[in-house]
């Protein structure tokens, strides 16, 4: 992001970009679906766990709630019985009548228990200190009536008492059956006449019926059911320490859906209450568990992400290089067009919009070589016109004749230095109009400008003196005409000209990387550095050199440049007070005679 604020990132590549994008906006749509399923699917997996134990624990609950009104029907229809209500309001004190008495109810109780196999025992206790049991035994001969059962169930005459694991009672099973395994249900017997409370009946229910509805509710792989009486005590509940942990005060001021931490586990709690007894039943199941599959799919789907991605970046990397290699290609040809090389082409197989960029630069390419050979033409034919001007404005018959004249006159009168000056100077126009040959033999470029160094000499006496030192074997080699003589014209006003003392001009050749190289060197003043880089620049540089257009060295250069290309031209090195020396590179062009002209041949290789 640094990157995209301090406006690097503008500065990257097209691929760079492209990828970047690409990848950016896969991997945010795919972390954005992949959080938001894996959200939506822990809150499906939550709603369907939460509704699947809410069923579970109302269906538990029903069953259960069966057991409870089937027990307070026996007792019901126990309390109604005639039987039972004489047995509790007679006075009488006949053992015999007692006995019948008891006997009878006992075989009631009898029956109610085989109709009812989850019943262990039923005890009639009256307030008359009579009672009769069925499964159920005495286990002293206090009374009945100081049993808590008893005493609760008639200080709420109208409500039915539940009583989980009776513990401390004055009676016990005939059966091997613990007191942990019951659950008793106690109600007062009223006169129906004077609504008297007569006494209690108490009835004992196994717990296996609970445990067996309990049991066949599953809550996943540790999630398990309990019940909870109105004090808070466990009536039946699954060996799990964990129900231990849950206080029944803290349960009940919680909502319905409850969550809590045990030993650092967190536990989801779904209770209700049963109608009326104050129970409450609660199913309790680790979130991990229920969650499990939600992990498991989160992990599946990060892997599907990744998988995803890795492929995506694959077809984003294929995409960008279908869309950045031809742009690559391109820039590839813009530059080596740059550099000059305008016959290349681009070469598409689409029509899109590269597609068409790459035909546009081929127009502008071609447009652009087209004219710089018109401009060159143009050039090359203006130069050709003006040459041909000068040469139609001399008469060079007329010329030479005249010149022949005057070397004659001065052998009659023994001028000796004249006739050497005339003679010079009929070369000099001689080689300088060449029958309209832009091209000539360096032997003939030499003897021209050592023609023009007779003539100055004249002029500089001993002041001037020249060296040329040219093997015969470059000699035959063909050069652009007149290209020494503005050089030596500028060594003698610009180097020696200005000197104290005489000076000296030295022309060399020499072959050097395939070209031919002739050097004017000069002792004269030399060029201050400014000027010379200011010099060199003009003639690396044609282009920047309007200014410099009446410079003979510019002239000479241009010439060289426009037949030969810009790998050849000149090049000036100096040092003030010690001389010049002014290199013209040329290409090695093998020149000879043919018919009186010059034919040539291209020895670079």
């Amino acid at each position: 992001m640094d990157a995209l604020r301090n406006g690097s990132f503008r500065n990257r590549s097209i691929r760079y970009k492209l990828l970047f994008y690409f990848v950016f906006i896969l991997a945010f749509s795919l972390l954005s679906m992949s959080l938001l399923g894996s959200r939506l699917y822990k809150n499906s997996i939550e709603e369907e766990t939460n509704a699947h134990t809410i069923q579970m624990i109302r269906q538990v609950k029903d069953h259960i709630q069966v057991y409870l009104r089937e027990s307070d029907n026996v007792i019901h229809y126990l309390s109604k019985d005639e039987s039972v209500q004489g047995f509790l309001r007679s006075p009488g004190t006949d053992p015999a009548e007692l006995r019948t008495l008891q006997t009878a109810i006992e075989r009631i109780e009898g029956v109610y228990m085989e109709r009812h196999a989850e019943i262990s025992g039923i005890v009639v206790a009256g307030a008359n200190e009579r009672f009769a049991m069925k499964g159920l035994e005495r286990i002293t001969r206090d009374p009945l009536t100081a049993e808590s059962w008893y005493r609760d169930a008639v200080g709420r005459p109208d409500e039915l008492q539940l009583i989980s694991h009776p513990i401390g009672r004055n009676i016990r099973a005939e059966q091997n059956v613990s007191a942990d395994q019951i659950l008793s249900f106690a109600r007062a017997v009223k006169d129906p006449v004077t609504s008297e409370t007569l006494g209690v009946i108490l009835v004992d229910m196994k717990l296996d019926v609970v445990q067996s509805v309990v049991k066949s509710a599953s809550l996943g792989k540790s999630g398990f059911i309990f019940i909870m009486d109105h004090q808070g005590g466990i009536v039946y509940s699954p060996v799990n320490p964990i129900v231990y942990r849950i206080s029944g005060e803290w349960l009940k001021e919680q909502d319905d859906n409850a969550i809590a931490t045990i030993d650092n586990v967190r536990y989801k709690i779904i209770h209700d209450a049963f109608p009326d007894s104050g129970w409450m039943i609660a199913g309790v199941f680790p979130l991990h568990e229920a969650l499990a599959v939600v992990t498991e799919v989160q992990t599946y789907t990060i892997i599907i992400a990744l998988a995803t991605l890795a492929v995506a970046l694959l077809a984003s990397l294929y995409f960008t290089n279908s869309i950045v290699r031809p742009i690559s290609k391109l820039r590839s040809l813009m530059k080596k067009v740059e550099e000059g090389e305008l016959l290349l082409r681009y070469q598409g197989k689409t029509n899109d919009e590269i597609g068409q960029l790459g035909n546009s630069f081929n127009n502008m390419v071609e447009e652009i070589d087209n004219l710089i050979r018109l401009v060159y033409r143009e050039q090359k034919e203006k130069r050709e016109a003006e040459l041909k001007t000068l040469q139609a404005q001399i008469k060079p018959h007329f010329l030479y004749n005249t010149l022949d004249t005057i070397q004659w006159m001065a052998q009659d009168r023994q001028a000796d230095d004249i006739v050497e000056i005339v003679y010079a100077l009929t070369q000099l126009f001689r080689i300088g109009l060449s029958k309209g040959q832009e091209v000539i033999s360096l032997r003939e470029e030499l003897q021209h400008v050592e023609s023009y160094l007779v003539i100055q000499m004249a002029r500089y006496e001993e002041k001037l003196r020249y060296r040329i030192d040219v093997p015969d074997v470059w000699r035959g080699y063909s050069v652009p005409k007149i290209i020494l003589q503005p050089l030596v014209e500028n060594a003698i006003y610009h180097g020696i000209k200005t000197k104290q003392g005489n000076g000296t001009i030295v022309i060399e050749g020499h072959a050097e990387d395939g070209a031919l190289v002739l050097e004017v060197a000069d002792d004269g003043v030399g060029i201050p550095p400014e000027k010379l880089a200011a010099m060199n620049g003009y003639l690396r540089n044609p282009s920047d050199s309007e200014h410099a257009r009446g410079f003979g060295l510019y002239n000479v250069n241009e010439r060289i440049r426009l037949s030969y290309g810009p790998a050849y031209g000149i090049d000036i090195e100096s040092v003030p007070g010690e001389g010049t020396r002014i290199r013209v590179r040329l290409p090695l062009i093998h020149s000879r005679e043919e018919d009186g002209r010059h034919v040539e041949t291209d020895d670079r290789g």
